[in-house]
């Protein structure tokens, strides 16, 4: 979708947080909106936290997004923006149109998005557990499509034979938790001797994934 990012988080010598451009500005609080939330929820955020974290005033939450819950979607979107860039750059490297192909790079592309952003993940469990207004937006216009796509594709290659025989009903978790929970859940990895930080284990966990789903798919990827 787009390119990766790298926000300068701090002022640059001799400038002061308030004269920092609006857009570095932006950028700070969405980053660090993206860890609080991931690590606290958005009951447990505090705007007063983001805004410190950014180096900014806490009213420059209300300035840039009109609200903590606006704020919330935006690091939502933001997070999203990334794992599409990270599929996009994927399926660019293909060579033929086949949806086995695009599928298994769909899968990769997620793998190394979530090694690289275990927030998204860490944020929905945190806002999947109860119903909510921000919940419902969020599957309302941005999963329900992306999970309509996805059985499409899951039927096509059934009917094909490429795909494993997993009710569409649970694949779409049975995906994300394969895909993401490893780097989500980082810490506990560790404690089991698992480097989840490591490139090469990213690259193998892709590849087991895409094995699992696609038995029927004979290409190295």
């Amino acid at each position: 979708m787009h390119s990766n990012t790298e926000f300068a988080l701090a002022p640059a010598p001799g400038r002061s947080r308030q004269n920092r451009g609006s857009e570095v500005v932006r950028a700070a609080l969405l980053e660090a909106a993206v860890g609080e939330f991931a690590g606290r929820g958005f009951a447990g955020a505090s705007g007063r936290r983001i805004a410190a974290e950014a180096g900014a005033h806490q009213s420059q939450i209300n300035y840039h997004f009109g609200s903590t819950n606006e704020l919330w979607k935006a690091a939502l979107l933001f997070l999203l923006d990334e794992l599409d860039q990270a599929i996009a750059e994927q399926l660019a490297q293909l060579e033929s149109n086949e949806q086995a192909d695009q599928f298994a790079a769909m899968v990769r592309g997620f793998v190394h998005f979530a090694a690289r952003r275990p927030e998204l993940n860490r944020i929905m469990m945190h806002e999947g557990a109860a119903p909510s207004e921000r919940l419902a937006w969020f599957v309302e216009t941005q999963l329900a499509h992306r999970h309509r796509q996805l059985l499409v594709a899951w039927a096509n290659l059934q009917n094909s034979g490429i795909a494993a025989e997993v009710d569409p009903d649970v694949l779409y978790h049975s995906m994300i938790g394969a895909a993401s929970l490893l780097y989500a859940n980082g810490p506990e990895a560790e404690l089991l001797g698992i480097k989840p930080a490591d490139y090469e284990l990213t690259e193998r966990h892709a590849q087991s994934l895409i094995a699992l789903l696609l038995p029927g798919w004979n290409k190295d990827f």
